[in-house]
């Protein structure tokens, strides 16, 4: 749980930033990404696909779905962070799709 308390505040100073993260998961994710492997002297850049992902818990990154879900949740906490508009209504109908489908499959 304090793993997550530590996104979750992380994905705040960066959502307070960088107006692009508020819009997108993948470059919210290079972000958390970036400052998690500088803390432990990586270079993430420099790694390959395959070895970041054979890496990834061994240097204890926080997974993509900790990362998106610690966005949605500070982004309802704090409506000032929120992304633009247009990506609001298009997450809001995918969450939509989404439930309808997982209703449907049970």
């Amino acid at each position: 749980m304090e793993n997550l308390k530590t996104v979750s505040a992380l994905v705040k100073n960066i959502l307070e930033t960088d107006h692009k993260a508020r819009n997108t998961d993948n470059h919210l994710y290079l972000k958390v990404l970036e400052r998690y492997s500088g803390l432990r002297g990586i270079d993430i850049h420099a790694m390959t696909v395959p070895v970041f992902l054979k890496e990834l818990d061994k240097h204890s990154f926080p997974g993509f779905e900790t990362v998106r879900r610690s966005r949605q949740k500070v982004q309802a906490t704090y409506p000032n962070l929120a992304p633009t508009e247009s990506v609001g209504r298009k997450r809001s109908k995918n969450e939509m799709v989404y439930k309808d489908f997982a209703l449907s499959e049970v």
